[in-house]
């Protein structure tokens, strides 16, 4: 929406609008890259955890 909004601003010869839209479209999708990966790495993280519980819990089971 943001870089619509810019180029409709860049037609009409707002270059400070189109160029500070712009600016903010980057930074949201700069933002909704790093939200990304911090959901896969806290995905991974939980998978990881997961992992050792069952392998705790598989020593736990041959000690016995």
């Amino acid at each position: 929406e943001k870089l619509d909004r810019a180029r409709v601003a860049m037609s009409a010869h707002d270059h400070s609008q189109a160029l500070m839209l712009s600016e903010q479209a980057q930074a949201d999708a700069q933002l909704a890259v790093t939200r990304t990966r911090a959901a896969k790495a806290e995905k991974a993280a939980a998978a990881l955890q997961e992992d050792h519980r069952i392998l705790r819990e598989e020593i736990r089971r041959n000690q016995r």
